[in-house]
């Protein structure tokens, strides 16, 4: 798949990967390691068009090494979120998103994310004129429509097309379904054969193996990743060898997320930020609601590290790999947790 200069592709897998744009999750730290594991392009969080004009710095960092880099906008007016794609441009970012597909309600609330797709013309509005204000590929991201009365993803997509988008990223939920239920992949399918630009599927993928069932059954361009990548930054790898990993490379991983992430923060920051990673670098494995009470107490890297080894000597001791698994299914469904 190619987007602008870049030619998009996986060393494993048939198809790019993409790092979903996450509130509270997709920082510079997190990017930097699903890049590291395979991830063919990463997005920031959703950045507040206008909060990013005023202080850019507090909503916005590109790391000099991270690129492919889309950055995702939102907002509502057409001529704010121009200015901030030419200001995401100038900062040398490989691509602009525009959100659209967003149900947060502090975000509709300002008529922005998936608010904006019941009103088509809003949505051509501001896609005319971010597509005049910058070079770079501009991208979007929808959802199927507002609720099933309202299935209007098509529409927008075909909208978008005819004024420059360069790919389309679709969630098949509804803002109504938020993210309960099963995405509806079908969705995906016939978006992809309505357009001629590439569309980029997105939903339920938990696994490598999930991934290439969407590409199978929807003939996407390429497949981007969300909560399947919480605590799995092997999900990118693409590498069914991989899972479940064994408990010296999830403490591998989580040392090296946290050197990334103390080198961004700084070391009381790390720890704190370190914590809700903890929680899902451990889901669903043996006794893992014990690490979870201690860890609203941990300020201390070594005491974070500390807890850490403890916990992963304590699976060592009383679990062999034959009669334990080490790592969630990643369908969605986990392991019982013992609780001990």
């Amino acid at each position: 798949m190619r987007l602008g200069k870049h030619n998009l592709v996986h060393p494993l897998f048939t198809a790019p990967l993409f790092m979903a744009p996450m509130s509270g999750i997709s920082d510079l730290p997190f990017r930097q390691l699903v890049m590291e594991k395979g991830c063919s392009l990463a997005f920031t969080e959703m950045v507040s068009a206008e909060g990013f004009l005023r202080k850019d710095e507090l909503f916005l960092r590109v790391g000099k090494e991270e690129h492919p880099l889309g950055v995702q906008l939102f907002g509502a007016e057409p001529e704010v979120l121009a200015r901030a794609a030419e200001k995401v441009e100038a900062m040398d970012a490989d691509a602009v998103d525009i959100n659209l597909g967003c149900p947060a309600k502090k975000v509709i609330g300002t008529g922005a994310g998936v608010d904006l797709m019941r009103f088509p013309e809003k949505v051509e509005k501001i896609l005319v004129q971010v597509r005049r204000a910058i070079k770079v590929p501009l991208t979007i991201k929808i959802r199927a429509g507002w609720d099933k009365e309202r299935i209007n993803a098509i529409e927008i997509a075909k909208m978008a097309q005819h004024c420059g988008v360069d790919a389309i990223t679709i969630h098949p939920r509804t803002k109504i379904q938020g993210f309960a239920g099963r995405a509806d992949w079908s969705v995906i399918g016939a978006l992809k054969k309505a357009v001629k630009i590439p569309v980029i599927g997105n939903g339920d993928v938990t696994t490598p193996a999930l991934a290439q069932q969407m590409l199978e059954e929807t003939g996407c361009d390429g497949v981007m990743i969300g909560r399947g990548a919480l605590g799995n930054p092997w999900i990118f790898s693409h590498n069914e060898s991989l899972f479940p990993p064994s408990l010296d490379e999830r403490q591998k991983v989580i040392q090296r997320h946290f050197s990334l992430i103390r080198d961004y923060y700084g070391e009381k920051g790390a720890v704190r930020e370190m914590r809700k990673h903890v929680v899902w670098y451990t889901r669903g494995l043996p006794f893992s609601a014990s690490i979870r009470s201690k860890l609203t107490h941990l300020k201390e890297k070594e005491a974070l590290f500390e807890t850490l080894a403890s916990y992963f000597d304590l699976i060592r001791e009383h679990c062999s790999n034959e009669e334990v698994p080490l790592a969630p299914l990643f369908d969605g469904r986990y392991f019982r947790d013992t609780g001990k």
